[in-house]
């Protein structure tokens, strides 16, 4: 288990997490909190917004700015960006469109049972319409999230100190779907991706995981939909959140280095319900073009993955306490 990270504390704590795109300057909200902009993961708590790039505000910490990266980053994170095998060919699902279900074909053993969409991204990445895909997982009563269950990559995740915010354990099984799914490999991890110095132009936000999928590269900006039982997150504030990470993510596109530009980029939200889910389904296609862009949203309804959203982590095959 990864060591514990503080609680945020009060009576009527409400809690909606989202991670993406970060902009490291610290903001503050109405709750008189302290909060840091730049956090990936975007928490609603007892009024707070918390969210990524031009976020209102993260309780789980912001990201500086991953630009000063020395040189030597540069050259392990382009390296080769040769079609891994392992990858599952999968049927695509048009732009602009949901996915409910279709065969998972899982291409590697790791944490949790998948189910619903798997190896249907590589088909879109040179689409330049949004796309949302859905799938499943489902972590099980005896696995254990620690290092030696990992892939070698997820393991490299998991070692890296991040750019800020309390989203490992959201990250690490990010890459690791994408790997089942699509034969994905790591390229970078967030702190290896180099961008334009930060400027006046809007903010400075970063993506999550640089990977490879099909000889391609692929950014990931990893997001976390919860709220604690009984509470549920409402169409309002999903619509701001996704806005807020949408922008974000097409604002670190710009200001990525060419070494490492990205074809594309991946939204992957975990829902912690079909409820959560249901309320991203039904914003994301509310959305301006202009916002949703070319991004494709991975949308992962976890099942007894309560280790992805609270603190302390429950057992794998548990969810979070209820308020």
């Amino acid at each position: 288990m990864r060591p514990l990270r503080p609680l945020v504390t009060g009576l009527f704590c409400v809690s909606l997490v989202i991670s993406a795109c970060s902009d490291p300057a610290p903001v503050s909200v109405d709750s008189g909190q302290s909060v840091d902009a730049g956090g990936r993961d975007v928490a609603l708590d007892a009024g707070s917004l918390d969210a990524g790039s031009a976020d209102a505000g993260s309780l789980d910490a912001g990201s500086a700015d991953a630009g000063s990266v020395d040189a030597g980053a540069l050259d392990a994170a382009t390296g080769d960006l040769g079609a891994r095998d392992g990858g599952v060919d999968g049927g695509p699902l048009g732009s602009d469109a949901g996915a409910d279900g279709g065969a998972v074909s899982d291409a590697g053993a790791g944490l949790g049972a998948l189910s619903g969409m798997c190896g249907t991204l590589r088909t879109m990445l040179r689409s330049p319409a949004p796309s949302l895909v859905r799938n499943a997982m489902q972590f099980r009563a005896g696995e254990m999230y620690v290092r030696g269950a990992l892939s070698p990559e997820a393991q490299r995740i998991f070692d890296t100190p991040n750019a800020g915010g309390s989203s490992t354990e959201s990250e690490v099984l990010s890459f690791e779907l994408l790997r089942r799914c699509e034969g994905a490999s790591l390229v970078a991890t967030e702190t290896e991706v180099m961008y334009t110095p930060p400027d006046d132009a809007g903010a400075n936000s970063i993506t999550d995981i640089l990977l490879s999928i099909d000889g391609q590269r692929v950014g990931v900006s990893v997001t976390r939909a919860y709220r604690p039982r009984p509470m549920m997150v409402t169409e309002d504030q999903m619509r701001t959140l996704l806005t807020e990470k949408l922008n974000g993510i097409n604002r670190s596109t710009q200001r990525v280095l060419p070494a490492q530009a990205w074809v594309k980029q991946i939204l992957h939200v975990w829902a912690v319900d079909e409820a959560a889910a249901g309320v991203v389904e039904r914003v994301w296609p509310t959305l301006s073009a202009s916002l949703r862009a070319d991004t494709i949203v991975l949308l992962t309804v976890s099942s007894g993955g309560g280790f992805l959203y609270c603190n302390p982590d429950p057992p794998l095959g548990s969810e979070c306490p209820s308020l």
